[in-house]
């Protein structure tokens, strides 16, 4: 008589656990977040802040909040092109320039930002002090002012610089990005926009933005009532 004894089965190794990040999940959930942060780092920073604008095709409206702008050296008007974010198609349009601008009553700069599958989020930046840019470009079709007074330019009650109509843009302050031969119109004397209204959605916003005492706030959703400067 024989005895045969078999070994019990053997229970299978537990499966291991792989490892690995859903980045397009993560970054969905994280976006809104890392934005937070971004407005809450700006509105913790005291003191001028230096902010570059170069915008074009986006939702960006920015205001004067309603106040007067003012326009040391004057104003330029020229045709250009430019190309739509995310390589789209090239536009012409029609480039208002501001070599300097001073606006009396504050800044208000908003973009509206929207996200896959979280929605939209809107980032307004608000001053409420006297608010210095610098080589501001402005979309001409996407501006509109309360009133607008323009003058040629003087000197101890002598006329220095006219203003012209019919200028090579190129040779125009503030315009060397101008094309060569482009009819352009230049006011160089001092002027003044009244409750100024900017956006970028069809063209471009750009320059340099001296912001002093701002504040930052995030808002889901978009629309004046969420955000928006107007």
């Amino acid at each position: 008589m024989s005895l045969t004894t078999e070994a019990p089965p053997r229970d299978p190794a537990p499966a291991v656990p792989r490892g690995g990040t859903r980045w397009r999940r993560t970054a969905l959930i994280l976006a809104p977040a890392l934005v937070a942060m971004i407005v809450l780092v700006v509105a913790t920073v005291r003191g001028p802040i230096p902010l570059n604008l170069v915008v074009s095709g986006q939702d960006l409206k920015l205001t004067s909040n309603g106040g007067v702008v003012e326009l040391p050296d004057g104003l330029t008007l020229y045709p250009s092109t430019i190309q739509m974010k995310n390589g789209g198609e090239t536009r012409g349009v029609v480039i208002a320039g501001l070599p300097e601008a001073v606006l009396t009553k504050g800044l208000c700069i908003s973009l509206v930002v929207k996200f896959p599958v979280v929605g939209t989020y809107t980032i307004r930046l608000h001053t409420s002090g006297e608010t210095t840019a610098k080589e501001m470009k402005l979309d001409a079709s996407g501006l509109q002012t309360g009133s607008t007074t323009l003058s040629a330019s003087y000197a101890d009650g002598q006329l220095l610089l006219p203003i012209a109509i019919g200028k090579d843009a190129r040779d125009m302050a503030g315009a060397e990005d101008a094309p060569q031969g482009r009819f352009g119109i230049e006011a160089p004397g001092k002027g003044e926009l009244k409750a100024l209204q900017a956006s970028a959605q069809g063209a471009i916003i750009s320059g340099t933005v001296k912001l002093d005492g701002v504040t930052a706030k995030l808002h889901p959703g978009d629309g004046v009532e969420n955000g928006e400067c107007y």
